[in-house]
């Protein structure tokens, strides 16, 4: 016979009351009691960070069990993308990149609505990320149209990816302003396009093809992209100036 619920006062056979979900017992409150507190706040075990440093260790495995049988652990992809935009957002607007780059697109363009287009990019990077993974997922479907994946499937797996990568890309600001080692910061950008193409082509299959089909199909999309912004802006200032 069990123990009457706190909670509800049915009776509790085992863990957990099968009336309203009380666990049956309760842990002391002590140091291991806080430090579990402190890692749940964090995210460490469960969320923001966890999902972060699961995706940096082991990427394939944590998306194919997100695809495919538990979906409890991770941040909701979009979040975990647009989170990580936000934070590489930040990184740069301290740092001030923003200012510098607009200014070499200034003595590039000069006054074209391109620049006003790469602004927007700049400091959107959340939803710019969001418009251009459905052109890099456009030509992973192509690529990869063999595997039974479909487009929904291929956007989150992009989201975590380009999420992480953005996470990864913001050390190269800080190490660029302060440090001032190209050849580490152009290191910093290698790695990441490397960590790209694996997570995505490992989740269809591990081997140097799927790697490459991978890196050929985020570069097109994101030149896609960039083009048809371009056009945008061009087809804009001829109608408008």
């Amino acid at each position: 016979m069990g123990e009457n619920c706190q909670n509800c006062g049915q009776i509790v056979i085992g863990n957990f009351c099968s009336n309203c979900g009380q666990n049956s017992t309760f842990d002391r409150i002590d140091k291991n009691y806080a430090k579990n507190e402190f890692l749940n706040l964090i995210g460490y075990e469960k969320g923001f960070l966890y999902t972060f440093k699961e995706l940096l260790l082991r990427p394939t495995q944590n998306i194919s069990a997100y695809l495919k049988t538990n979906r409890n652990k991770l941040t909701k992809p979009l979040t975990f993308l647009i989170l990580s935009s936000v934070i590489y957002t930040l990184v740069v607007n301290y740092l001030q990149i923003v200012i510098e780059n607009e200014e070499k697109f200034k003595e590039i363009y000069g006054n074209s609505s391109i620049i006003t287009i790469f602004n927007w990019i700049q400091g959107n990077y959340g939803y710019a990320n969001i418009l251009m993974l459905l052109f890099v997922a456009f030509w992973t479907n192509i690529f990869f149209r063999k595997y039974k994946f479909n487009f929904y499937e291929v956007i989150v797996i992009l989201c975590f990816v380009v999420g992480e990568s953005m996470l990864l890309l913001s050390i190269e600001p800080i190490i660029s302003k302060y440090l001032k080692i190209p050849i580490l910061s152009s290191a910093i950008y290698w790695l990441v396009f490397a960590y790209i193409s694996f997570a995505i082509g490992s989740v269809f299959e591990r081997k140097f093809s799927s790697y490459l089909k991978a890196f050929s199909a985020y570069i097109i999309g994101m030149l896609t992209f960039g083009i048809l912004a371009s056009i945008i802006a061009i087809i804009y200032d001829i109608i408008i100036k």
